[in-house]
């Protein structure tokens, strides 16, 4: 039996680059509908087992993923993940795919995509919290959609962690300067790519007219801003049921006075160019969870380019 081509990291990106995800998931969203069957199974108190099946025009697949918290103290990835990718009409399995690379494109094209439809076409400063691999994927897609901006700031879970990714982040020859919170927050962009349980972004130094990307909570466990700026800003999800049963920070806020039939879109609405940015000093928030259609259309992508 022949062995299925298997996509790795390097191989990934160069069939299909971050700015070609982007356009790949805006013409997705476009003209699909989202299968989100339930995905998450604990493994423990910290400790997660993700199941992402899915099926779109352009094929089949299904994502394992593994979130071990103890894992970075021994030296390995927070997040482990193995992608199968079939063929449409036959169902015939035509490759695997680097789970894990995989999200690390998608996740951020999905943030670019609602970033260029919510974001203000003059946003010169970008901020990231986070110094992981969705932090860096942040870099490179929002600069894909906003290339006038001309500065980054990243707040790191410690300063170390700021500056040693702010000295190997590619941000195309801008600069990019480690700094607290309150710095971060008062960026045009704001990115929140942590697995934080508390809220890290500073509500109070967002200003008015930021744009605002949430990717890193899934769960009632995990949460990166408050209730405040969550109340705050017009809230866009990726998909409305799948943020109801995952979205931490809404969730959470959904629990007080907001209510999430204040949701102003979805990433569906957003492609299509059925809602968006209503004023300059609007807040807008876009919270991702991940879905499973992200997978399928950008795997279809990468194993028809290779």
């Amino acid at each position: 039996m022949t062995a299925l081509p298997h996509f790795d990291a390097e191989a990934i990106v160069a069939a299909v680059p971050m700015a070609d995800a982007v356009e790949v998931l805006r013409a997705a969203f476009r003209d699909l509908g989202d299968l989100h069957p339930r995905r998450q199974v604990s493994l423990g108190p910290a400790d997660d087992l993700l199941m992402m099946p899915a099926v779109a025009p352009t094929g089949i697949g299904v994502k394992i993923v593994t979130v071990v918290s103890d894992n970075p103290s021994r030296g390995l990835p927070l997040i482990h993940g193995h992608y199968l990718f079939c063929d449409r009409e036959t169902g015939v399995p035509l490759a695997t795919l680097d789970g894990s690379a995989l999200t690390a494109l998608r996740t951020p094209a999905a943030s670019a995509l609602a970033t260029d439809v919510l974001a203000r076409p003059d946003v010169r400063t970008l901020g990231i919290f986070g110094t992981g691999v969705q932090a860096a994927g942040h870099v490179e897609a929002i600069l894909a959609v906003r290339p006038d901006i001309e500065s980054v700031v990243v707040c790191g879970r410690t300063p170390e962690q700021g500056e040693a990714f702010a000295a190997s982040v590619d941000a195309g020859g801008r600069p990019v300067n480690a700094a607290p919170a309150g710095a971060a927050a008062a960026c045009d962009v704001v990115c929140g790519c942590t697995s934080s349980t508390q809220p890290v972004v500073a509500s109070d130094a967002v200003r008015p007219g930021t744009h605002v990307n949430l990717v890193g909570s899934y769960s009632t466990a995990r949460r990166e801003v408050d209730d405040d700026l969550v109340a705050a800003a017009s809230v866009f999800v990726d998909e409305r049921a799948a943020a109801a049963e995952e979205a931490g920070e809404l969730i959470h806020a959904a629990a007080g006075t907001w209510s999430f039939d204040r949701i102003a879109g979805d990433l569906a609405e957003l492609a299509t160019g059925q809602v968006g940015r209503t004023s300059g000093d609007e807040v807008t928030l876009f919270k991702s969870v991940g879905l499973a259609v992200e997978d399928v259309v950008v795997a279809a992508a990468v194993v028809a380019a290779g």
